[in-house]
């Protein structure tokens, strides 16, 4: 119960300091920093820590000026950022927060500097310092509710996971950006800057191979609609009763629903993380909006869920081409 309590305790506490402190892109750091209170995560050292904020500082440095020096040249921008993406998917050199941060930066810096430069520099220095608040707050949190026997089991399912092949790795980052590529070009193309969230989502849901299993699929867009459907909710809650004390509540009573069921021994356990994680991208993004927040809501769920249905769909057919072409081999 302990790994449970701090998973939804602490959203509500990293939801709290961010609402009241109110800086650019503060419901990131709630979202952001799920990975490091999920089942199985320990507290981080200052040097892991301090590393991390380093690597992904360079990684941000670096799309920032990638984009400035290459978004205009469609015949090296695509080639390069495919091969960079590759070679992310591919490494288990690298813990997987680091991935998914350096991910998200190589994805959405690109894209949102369409416009204009000073916005991909903007989002640059934005990750940064949510992803040092999210670092900072997470591991307050632990201090206050440090490890303890009900961890283990989920650190044994984490260190159990089977290790992949050089192979395997290599074909499923393959598999990654056929994946990806269509949707890179349409967004490149047609200048989508305004719905990179959509861009976004699918990147990061992509990192996870369990949605190949239609059963896992199916139950992975049933889970973000519902943390959309929350978030909408919510809102709609916010807005009758506009108190921060009961935002909180309202969080905790939507984070033990989601919490409950992500640390359980259920195969689907870890999607729940997912709808939770929209839940709170949802509802962090249209509290700190203006007056078109009404709008806004409804139009982030309907994104995630476009970006959730096309992953899921994308991987089972890339799934079954896969193994037509075994069977006519065998």
């Amino acid at each position: 119960m302990i790994p449970v309590i701090r998973y939804v305790l602490g959203s509500c506490f990293i939801l709290g300091v961010t609402s009241l402190m109110n800086y650019d892109l503060a419901y990131l750091t709630s979202v952001l920093s799920l990975g490091y209170l999920a089942p199985g995560a320990k507290p981080l050292s200052f040097k892991q820590g301090g590393g991390f904020l380093l690597i992904l500082t360079l990684i941000t440095g670096t799309a920032v000026i990638f984009s400035e020096l290459f978004l205009e040249y469609a015949m090296v921008f695509m080639p390069l950022l495919l091969l960079s993406l590759l070679w992310l998917y591919y490494t288990d050199k690298i813990p997987m927060m680091v991935k998914l941060f350096s991910l998200i930066s190589m994805v959405i810096i690109p894209f949102v500097s369409i416009d204009t430069a000073a916005i991909g520099s903007y989002v640059a220095s934005r990750l940064v310092f949510n992803a040092f608040m999210a670092v900072l707050l997470s591991q307050i949190i632990f201090m206050v509710f440090p490890l303890c026997e009900a961890d283990i089991p989920f650190e044994k399912k984490k260190e159990e996971a089977r290790k992949k092949t050089d192979r395997e790795r290599y074909n499923y980052a393959i598999s990654i950006i056929v994946i990806l590529l269509p949707v890179l070009l349409l967004f490149y193309m047609f200048k989508l800057s305004s719905s990179v969230l959509i861009l976004t989502f699918i990147a990061i849901l992509s990192i996870s191979p369990a949605l190949a299993n239609p059963k896992v699929g199916l139950v992975m867009i049933v889970a973000n609609i519902l943390g959309g459907l929350f978030g909408i909710l919510g809102y709609k809650l916010l807005v009758i009763v506009p108190n921060f004390t009961f935002m909180i509540l309202l969080v905790f009573v939507i984070g033990m629903f989601f919490g409950s069921r992500l640390f359980s021994d259920s195969k689907y356990a870890a999607i729940f993380g997912s709808g939770f994680s929209t839940f709170l991208l949802i509802l962090g993004s249209v509290t700190s909006s203006d007056a078109e927040a009404g709008s806004k809501v409804w139009s982030r769920v309907i994104q995630i869920s476009i970006a959730v249905i096309y992953v899921v769909i994308a991987f089972n057919i890339l799934n079954r081409i896969l193994e037509s072409k075994k069977k006519e081999t065998a």
